[in-house]
């Protein structure tokens, strides 16, 4: 994309493109996927479900206890 705002621009420098991730942040081989090929959950999306439950039910005893005990 050419620097609009460039009052001397060089065009020969608007055809090449940068590389988007030159520190190589852009590597998709370490990223942790939850759905496998077929698109069924794979372990690591049932383990954050199970977190997400335990953490709700444990959010909602606590509420219950500290209503209950007024």
């Amino acid at each position: 994309m050419p620097d609009l705002w460039d009052p001397d621009p060089d065009v020969s420098a608007a055809e090449e493109q940068p590389d988007p991730a030159p520190g190589g942040g852009d590597d998709r081989t370490r990223e942790v996927t939850l759905t496998d090929r077929d698109g069924r959950l794979r372990l690591p999306a049932y383990v954050l479900i199970a977190l997400v439950v335990v953490l709700a039910t444990v959010l909602l005893l606590l509420a219950v206890l500290l209503l209950s005990s007024r």
